[in-house]
């Protein structure tokens, strides 16, 4: 009985999951993540070159009484000629615009930017992220000369210079602008990567329910296999497709991780642990909401009616992404815990934790676990006996006696 009861449920999963897999949305949207990775490194890339080819040296024209200070050191990217020279060269197009320090500086500080009237193919963004760079190092530029030119010594000079850094008086050593930003982006990206994978799957157990109630397919599959079988062949077909997508999506993102890092001066990191564990996550979220989704078509009369009563758990599901700014302030906040001890909202809230936290905490990891494998358990009993009671009802909406009684099995 046991293995007749493991090959239909092993036949209803890879029924199903070739059947999502085949299916042009599902192609579709796999390919979608690791596409719009590639279309924003092949962007950045021409962006960076075209930015890199218009760039050259920037031409300063000092007619203030006030040496300029050129430091190949501190300022690399700066010119010095006189008024002719910077004419001659944006005549002959070898730059594009000079700057030039009218005599009355400093004391009016006001520097010139000469360009031509028009720029043919120049393209107003690049100019403006070029003229930007620009524009700070002839600042550090005035602000030099202005320092040497009232005997401040050298020493003296490169002591105001020098970037200030912080570190933490407990030893944790200094946390760099990049990390700053990681620590922003990565638990969005990551708990927003795999939230979405949850629904996206939850919602094919979702369709693929109320598909076959509507055109009759079922009453064929319960002429042949049991409702339990089908039911758990479902969700662990579908289940299967997730992991599928989520596979390609981790992937997709560890191989671009160290490009984005260099690409965008970042630091981003995910350690394997991290990977596993939400991995693990991923699994018990989905077989919660597809236990509930799978309830909720077959409850419902119609495919509109279950996208509406499913549309209420989807708001549940990412309350821990709108609180996700508590999640940045601290992991330890009360509400925090709650979140990631409630079934409905421990997915999305591990996922964040487990992302923002340097060091993995186990003993929430555990009762974030325990809970929603207690919870994913009475779902997929409680489900599988509303499946078998409700499922061959058509176009009428079961009552909550019913209901009740299919879920305590006196139907």
């Amino acid at each position: 009985m046991n293995r007749e009861f493991l090959r239909l449920v092993f036949l209803v999963a890879r029924r199903d999951y070739l059947r999502t897999v085949r299916r042009r949305a599902f192609v579709a949207g796999t390919l979608l993540l690791p596409l719009g990775m590639g279309l924003i490194f092949a962007i950045s890339s021409v962006s960076s070159m075209s930015l890199g080819e218009a760039s050259g040296p920037i031409i300063v024209v000092n007619e203030s009484a006030v040496p300029l200070a050129v430091d190949p050191a501190l300022t690399p990217d700066v010119a010095v000629v006189d008024r002719a020279t910077a004419d001659q060269r944006l005549a002959d197009k070898s730059i594009s615009s000079y700057y030039v320090v009218p005599a009355e500086w400093p004391g009016k500080p006001t520097v010139l930017f000469v360009e031509p009237t028009s720029i043919s193919g120049e393209r107003p963004n690049l100019a403006f992220a070029r003229r930007a760079g620009d524009q700070a190092e002839i600042d550090l530029l005035l602000r030099i000369s202005i320092v040497r030119a009232a005997g401040v010594p050298d020493a003296v000079l490169a002591q105001l210079m020098a970037p200030v850094t912080y570190e933490s008086a407990s030893g944790g050593g200094e946390t760099s602008e990049a990390q700053i930003i990681g620590a922003y982006i990565v638990p969005y990206a990551f708990t927003l990567i795999f939230m979405l994978s949850i629904f996206i799957t939850s919602g094919y157990l979702l369709q693929s329910v109320t598909e076959e109630k509507e055109n009759r397919v079922v009453e064929i599959l319960l002429s042949s296999i049991p409702a339990l079988p089908l039911m758990a062949g479902k969700v662990l077909g579908l289940g299967a497709a997730g992991l599928t997508q989520v596979a390609i999506w981790v992937g997709t993102a560890l191989v671009a991780l160290p490009l984005i890092n260099q690409q965008f001066s970042l630091d981003l990191n995910i350690s394997p642990i991290t990977l596993i564990l939400a991995v693990l996550f991923f699994a018990l979220g989905y077989m919660s909401y597809g236990a509930i989704y799978a309830a909720i078509g077959a409850l419902s009369p119609g495919a509109r009616e279950a996208q509406q009563y499913a549309s209420f758990f989807g708001v549940i599901a990412v309350i821990p992404v709108v609180l996700l700014p508590f999640f940045l302030t601290d992991t330890n906040n009360l509400l925090v815990i709650a979140l990631c001890l409630l079934p409905l909202t421990a997915p999305a809230s591990m996922l964040a934790v487990l992302a923002i936290s340097p060091t993995t905490p186990w003993l929430l990891v555990l009762a974030s676990l325990l809970s929603q494998t207690a919870f994913t358990a009475l779902a997929v009993v409680v489900t599988s006996r509303i499946f078998r009671a409700t499922l061959l009802l058509y176009g009428v909406r079961p009552s909550l006696k019913r209901i009740a009684g299919a879920v305590f099995a006196r139907a």
